[in-house]
């Protein structure tokens, strides 16, 4: 477990490294600034994973999947499916009245939909894949149900479960990466970000 996190940040690292000039996108319309955005927050989150899980701090942890998985969906749905209005309302400064607008924004179901008319396969799938087997699990750690309150009984985080947790979740945080680089418009970028994987296929998901 403890190699699997030190890989596994080791992986972030060398995905942050191949951004040597920082974040620069291609243009700075409202759309590519809230993909960002979305995506910088489901970065935040995966780094919280690995945190959590080092604490022993299991079940917050497996919660934060769920909310690295949405932010990435967001980042993706932003980009490639919601309406100029749905990014306006979230990318408008906040206050009572931008929060208000943004209470009925896209769920997690209506972007998935969207999306899969809109976005490339390549990107679509492996969201879909994780929503298919994961998503609906995590609820019960996001929302303190029978999953989380019987492991704190019962004193018990399966090992298994965590490490298939930070493959996932490492999974989530090289697509994010992934969709940053698309933002630059920088090919060589996109390529790099890509293949970063193949030196650390020993902390991602199983085929």
């Amino acid at each position: 477990m403890k190699t699997l996190i030190k890989r596994s940040g080791e992986f972030q690292d060398a995905l942050a490294a191949s951004f040597r000039s920082g974040l620069v996108l291609v243009d700075e319309s409202p759309r590519l600034r809230a993909c960002a955005a979305a995506c910088q927050l489901s970065l935040e989150h995966a780094t919280m994973v690995r945190v959590a899980f080092e604490r022993n701090a299991s079940n917050s942890a497996t919660a934060l999947v769920r909310l690295q998985y949405e932010a990435l969906l967001r980042g993706a749905w932003l980009l490639h499916a919601a309406s100029d209005f749905e990014v306006e309302k979230l990318s408008a400064a906040l206050d009572e009245d931008s929060a208000q607008r943004a209470k009925n924004v896209a769920g997690a179901a209506h972007m998935l939909e969207t999306l899969a008319a809109t976005a490339p396969a390549a990107l679509v799938g492996p969201l879909q894949q994780f929503d298919d087997l994961s998503r609906r699990g995590l609820n019960s750690y996001v929302h303190a149900g029978l999953h989380p309150l019987q492991r704190v009984a019962q004193g018990y985080f399966p090992q298994p479960l965590a490490e298939q947790l930070i493959r996932n979740s490492n999974g989530l945080m090289h697509m994010a990466y992934r969709l940053l680089a698309t933002l630059s418009g920088n090919q060589a970028l996109v390529d790099v970000t890509t293949r970063a994987h193949l030196a650390f296929a020993d902390c991602l998901p199983f085929d």
